[in-house]
């Protein structure tokens, strides 16, 4: 059933079928988004990012995130996961990040800590999976720092 709303027309299942979604929780640096999808699209077996982004969020997220950024951010993951039925989550760092300029190891140990929010913030309902994204020559790839584990 289609709706009306503010001259466009409302689909209140947000999605056709067959769409597949995984969320991404991750820097807004265009430089890593690509990678990250795929991973994305490889672990989840989904076609879609729900992409969620700040600078340096992981930073943010293992340091002492203020309420209101953590209550904001979970909407966002809840929107992703009641109306697009998300098939899990990536939160990305990235080696170079202008957002949370540390150096890379401190950078992953800051995505194991936000894997670990993130879970919380899901009551642990879905895989969470951490990864860094780096340069390697003139690519980026990445690297699973927290691996996704299927739920049962």
């Amino acid at each position: 059933m289609l709706f009306k709303l503010w001259g466009s027309m409302y689909n209140p299942n947000m999605s056709q079928t067959g769409e597949t979604f995984f969320t991404v929780v991750g820097c807004m640096d265009g430089r890593c988004q690509i990678v990250v999808a795929d991973y994305g699209k490889k672990t989840f077996g989904a076609i879609f990012p729900d992409t969620i982004t700040e600078p340096g969020i992981v930073g943010m997220l293992s340091g002492n995130p203020s309420h209101e950024f953590l209550e904001n951010l979970k909407k966002k993951i809840h929107i992703s996961l009641e109306k697009h039925h998300s098939q899990g989550i990536v939160v990305d760092g990235h080696a170079e990040c202008a957002g949370n300029p540390v150096d890379d190891q401190t950078h992953k140990d800051n995505v194991k800590k936000s894997v670990e929010v993130i879970k919380s913030m899901v009551d642990n309902s879905i895989p969470v999976t951490g990864v860094f994204a780096a340069r390697n020559d003139n690519t980026w790839e990445v690297s699973e720092i927290v691996p996704a584990k299927v739920l049962v």
